[in-house]
């Protein structure tokens, strides 16, 4: 899978780290719960702050009733309590005239070209400039199962709280989809076998993922 994904948000600039946070833990919690399992998966957050005058990272409390925004020389760390790896979290704006004056909203022209699914595009596009964000979850660990699929998870409960687009792009399947909604990306991301047999855009090279325990059990929560 990729190693990163993104997500455009189109609406509610206030939704707060708490509401993010409690939104993934109930998604993945339900799913455990639904089998039979009540250990509960507890997310923490921080903040990596870079001192560009000492050369310093120091990790920083987060207020989880503080609006979802960090600064430009930070990252938001999300890790799961008891589990090794971490997702870091950058943010963007998407307006940049520095890069291209004559067309600072370059990025959703590329990203437009590239998604194919997404009905009224041009609507929500419309809207994701009046918020001008966009955020990048990276996962550390490509083999760490549950990293990757609270990754994912994570991602979801940002897009459905924004309503956002979601990108990630897969260099073994060669998934060919820019930006699709958080139903789409879900099947792809949780079934990559379904969405092989089903998407023409996926490539026929083989595909290996792994098959534990919390990988199936995260799928029961959304099929």
């Amino acid at each position: 899978m990729s190693s990163t994904i993104t997500v455009i948000p189109t609406k509610n600039t206030n939704v707060t780290f708490g509401d993010i946070v409690n939104l993934s833990e109930k998604y993945i919690n339900s799913s455990l719960n639904s089998i039979g399992l009540k250990k509960k998966v507890k997310l923490q957050v921080r903040i990596l702050d870079y001192n560009e005058i000492t050369n310093e990272e120091v990790y920083l409390k987060i207020d989880v009733t503080e609006v979802f925004e960090w600064e430009k020389n930070q990252l938001l760390i999300f890790s799961i309590e008891g589990v090794s790896g971490e997702i870091k979290t950058d943010m963007d704006v998407i307006f940049d005239s520095e890069t291209d004056p004559a067309d600072p909203w370059w990025k959703l022209t590329i990203y437009k070209e590239a998604t194919k699914t997404v009905a009224n595009i041009e609507e929500k596009f419309a809207k994701a400039k009046k918020v001008n964000k966009s955020w990048f979850l990276h996962r550390s660990d490509y083999n760490d199962a549950e990293i990757n699929n609270c990754c994912a998870v994570i991602s979801v409960a940002i897009a459905e709280l924004t309503a956002g687009l979601i990108s990630s792009t897969d260099q073994n399947l060669g998934y060919g989809q820019y930006f699709v909604e958080k139903e789409e990306f879900l099947k792809f991301y949780l079934q990559p076998k379904v969405a092989q047999e089903s998407t023409p855009i996926i490539s026929k090279k083989e595909m290996k993922h792994t098959t534990t325990g919390f990988w199936n059990k995260l799928k029961r929560l959304f099929f």
